[in-house]
């Protein structure tokens, strides 16, 4: 059987239409999703204060949300990892201060026992994390 010039052109062109709208398809639920899918974020209502200041050296960030879970570096951790790191950080610099940002809705027991443990730990200086409130 013989070709004609009209088949062969028909076979060599590619049609990209399908894997165009399989692109945008992905594109768009990547879009979509992509807020949803933010890692190690966490939230925390610090209790307002007139009195706040802003810090500028380079503290130990600790933070307690209103679920009582510890975050350390944006990564939820447990109370023993939670020692165990500090002391590390405490052994490279013994002078470094801790900001506990505690949620507003927490017990003050739980902030107490945090607190005691922290101290086991060997950390001497503490800041309690605060946000200005608006006179």
């Amino acid at each position: 059987m013989r070709r004609n010039k009209i088949d062969e052109k028909e076979f060599s062109d590619i049609n990209i239409t399908p894997l165009t709208d399989v692109v945008m398809v992905l594109l768009l639920i990547f879009m979509i999703a992509s807020p949803f899918l933010i890692v190690g974020a966490f939230k925390v209502k610090l209790p307002k204060a007139t009195t706040a200041e802003s810090v500028n050296n380079k503290s130990i960030e600790v933070f307690l949300d209103s679920s009582n879970k510890i975050y350390l570096d944006n990564k939820n951790i447990t109370m023993p990892e939670l020692l165990l790191q500090i002391q590390l950080k405490l052994k490279i610099n013994p002078e470094q201060s801790v900001i506990i940002k505690a949620d507003k809705e927490v017990f003050h027991g739980n902030f107490i026992s945090l607190l005691d443990e922290l101290k086991k730990a060997g950390v001497t200086k503490f800041l309690i994390g605060t946000s200005k409130k608006e006179q």
